[in-house]
């Protein structure tokens, strides 16, 4: 669990009400004609999307819609193209793609969006930007038109998907929450928008605005005050969330389940509670099916016991009472899982240092989603690498668990990403099938990926050039060179 940098973070919310100047180097977005020749056009056919944290509002992190890649062909992708959203600016952030558009927010206050097929250069300028007074530190969610995130100044920010003609762009609507939010990307469900902040509070707006410039929420669900809320799911008819709950003697977290729909007053408090053995990670969130919820934690620090079992699984409906006990947990090695697991068919992944192996270190390891008839389970198998470093969630895509890593291969430290077989390897460690290198000197904090369109999007920042990038990796055409960059 990647406590270092979350204290970082937390250290500077402070000093988030120092107003952010335009950065340089958007690209004018003002001619519909520019749009279109841009890509932003929405095409006949819709596309593979991934329109917010963990793709849909379940978190599941998968894309159903996304038939480019097969466990063959992904030994020829490459970095087709960079997205530049800043210089040294990345965060534990990751991308959203949507109708051709390709959304990155970054540590300066900056909302960008780009063609998400590329411009035809190598490195793309933003079409627009969005602003906020403080950081973004989450993923965005593209929904009805809107594309939502919320920042360290105490805001949850609605921006139009489509731009509004100008290189810099007003939100329609935007809301004044009670503290920071740092961790919690907007999930979008059933026309509400759902966010968590930095001291215990989840709320859910209306997702089309309220008429007015600045809006209230529909209700607000209320955690310790100690609680810093991550991106919540949404599923079943309830709301999930787990949490990072720090005090002075035990570094600990939650798992927090209020209705969707609220409980009919202004403030609510949980339908019940669970704790998930560890403070829950920076890109940490449920993953919901429709009996099952997955959560996933960090070491857990101070006056308390740690376990090698920070994959838990609980009864999506709760157990009847106030606080509710997993119905089974998953080895992970002590060091935990950092960030969401993914759900794909039978099977849960989860990203996790531990290996099997002493001599090597895990990226990935795989489990049975239903269990092993026994309480606690192992892994089915674990994806491996040679250097510990911050991971993304993992994201399973047509038979391919794709998994983003830095330090991934090397010191000065880079960053890569990583994709293997989600059916294994038939042994206990299984090597990836592919790697694909970003650059030499990587600074990466685990940010999620976006799969779609045919290309995996990964944000990282290049320390060679300085400058904040999202790469597009994805598969040249054929008879094309086909080395990683």
């Amino acid at each position: 669990m990647r406590l270092t940098s979350r204290l970082i973070i937390l250290a500077g919310i402070a000093a988030f009400a120092a107003p952010l100047g335009p950065a340089a180097g958007v690209a004018p977005a003002g001619a519909a004609a520019t749009q279109r020749a841009a890509g932003i056009r929405p095409a006949a056919r819709a596309p593979s999307e991934w329109p917010q944290f963990g793709h849909s509002p379940r978190h599941l992190n998968t894309n159903l819609a996304e038939k480019t890649f097969t466990r063959s062909n992904v030994k020829r992708l490459r970095t087709m193209f960079t997205a530049d959203f800043g210089s040294n600016t990345g965060s534990e952030g990751g991308p959203a793609v949507t109708n051709g558009v390709l959304y990155q927010a970054g540590f300066d206050g900056n909302l960008n969006a780009y063609p998400a097929g590329g411009c035809g250069q190598p490195s793309c300028q933003p079409l627009w930007r969005g602003m906020a007074t403080g950081d973004f530190t989450s993923t965005p969610a593209v929904s009805g038109g809107l594309v939502f995130i919320a920042s360290a100044d105490h805001f949850l920010y609605a921006f139009p998907a489509a731009g509004c003609g100008a290189a810099v762009c007003a939100p329609r609507w935007k809301a004044h929450l009670r503290d920071a939010v740092v961790d919690s990307s907007v999930s979008v469900a059933g026309g509400v928008a759902y966010v968590g902040d930095f001291s215990g509070h989840l709320y859910a707006f209306t997702a089309a605005g309220c008429g007015k410039p600045v809006c209230q929420p529909l209700w607000t669900g209320h955690g310790l005050k100690t609680e810093l809320i991550g991106a919540p799911a949404v599923g079943n008819g309830f709301v999930y969330a787990t949490t990072f709950n720090s005090t002075p003697n035990l570094v600990n977290g939650r798992l927090l389940v209020f209705p969707a729909a609220g409980c009919g007053q202004v403030s609510c408090t949980p339908s019940w509670t669970a704790g998930i053995g560890g403070p829950a990670g920076s890109t940490a969130a449920p993953a919901v099916t429709s009996t099952t919820v997955y959560t996933t934690s960090g070491t857990l620090f101070g006056n308390g016991v740690n376990t090698n079992f920070h994959l838990r699984a609980f009864r999506a409906a709760g157990c009847g009472s106030k606080t509710c006990k997993p119905l089974r947990t998953y080895d992970t090695g002590d060091g935990g899982a950092e960030g969401a697991p993914a759900v794909s068919g039978s099977t849960v992944f989860a990203t996790t240092q531990a290996s099997p192996d002493p001599n090597s270190l895990g990226v990935v390891a795989a489990y049975l989603a239903a269990g092993c008839g026994k309480p606690q389970c192992e892994p089915l198998w674990t994806g491996i690498n040679f250097e510990s470093g911050f991971a993304s969630p993992p994201s399973v895509i047509n038979g391919v668990v794709f998994v983003g890593k830095g330090p991934a291969t090397s010191v000065p430290p880079d960053a890569g990403l990583y994709a293997f077989s989600a059916a294994g390897c038939g042994a206990a460690t299984c090597m990836p099938i592919k790697f694909v290198r970003l650059t030499s000197d990587q600074n990466y904090l685990g940010a999620p990926l976006a799969v779609a369109e045919g290309k995996v999007f990964m944000a990282s920042d290049d320390n060679v050039s300085g400058r904040s990038l999202v790469y597009a990796i994805g598969l040249p055409a054929t008879g094309r060179g086909a080395g990683s960059r």
